[in-house]
C-alpha cells in the first residue's frame, strides 16, 4: 500500500528505478553493434569454403549454395565481395581458392568453432546439437569469453575427476 492508502500498481512497480544498471540499459549495450572485422554471413561462407576445399579438393558455387541453403545468384554476389575483400580467388566457371588472409581466417573460424563444440559437448550436449548451438553461438562471442571457455575446456580434460564431480552435482 501507498501512503495515499491505494493499492500498489504492478506497473508502478515494475517503474520504479533500481539501483545500477537497469536491465534496460543493460541490454542496449549487449545489442549495440560492436566493431566487426567481419559479419556473421561472411565467415559462414569461408568457414564453408574452407570445408568443401578440405573435404572435396574444391569449392564451386552451386556446392556453397546447397551447403548454404541460398539461391546460386546470392553465392555470386558474397564471392563478389569475399573477393573485392581479398579473401579469395573466383574464376568464373573455375574454381574458388581461398587467399592466405581467407585461409588465416578459416583456421580461426574453425578453432573458434571446434571450442565451443567441446565445450557444449563437455556440459552434455549431444554431438549433432552441439554443432547446431554453435552455428548460432560462434559470430557472436566475444574473444576473452572464448578464452575462458578454452581454460576451462581444457581444465576439465586434464582434471577428469574435478569435472565427473562437478557434473554429479544436483541440478536446481
Amino acid at each position: 500500500m501507498l501512503k495515499t492508502g491505494g493499492p500498489i500498481s504492478p506497473l508502478a512497480v515494475l517503474a520504479r528505478p533500481r539501483r545500477g544498471k537497469s536491465q534496460l540499459a543493460k541490454l542496449a549495450r549487449a545489442h549495440k553493434p560492436s566493431p566487426r572485422e567481419q559479419t556473421p554471413r561472411k565467415e559462414d561462407y569461408v568457414e564453408i569454403i574452407y570445408e568443401l576445399i578440405r573435404e572435396k579438393g574444391y569449392a564451386k558455387p552451386v556446392d556453397i549454395a546447397n551447403s548454404l541453403h541460398v539461391t546460386p545468384p546470392t553465392v555470386t554476389g558474397m564471392l563478389d565481395r569475399l573477393h573485392g575483400e581479398q579473401l579469395l580467388v573466383h574464376r568464373k566457371y573455375g574454381g574458388i581458392v581461398l587467399t592466405e588472409k581467407g585461409n588465416n581466417m578459416a583456421a580461426g573460424l574453425g578453432q573458434r568453432h571446434a571450442l565451443l563444440v567441446d565445450f557444449l559437448k563437455l556440459l552434455g550436449v549431444d554431438e549433432p546439437v552441439a554443432q547446431k548451438d554453435t552455428e548460432g553461438l560462434e559470430h557472436y562471442i566475444g574473444s576473452g569469453t572464448l578464452e575462458l571457455l578454452e581454460r576451462l575446456v581444457q581444465y576439465a580434460n586434464s582434471n577428469p575427476q574435478w569435472w565427473n564431480q562437478f557434473r554429479k552435482q544436483p541440478k536446481p
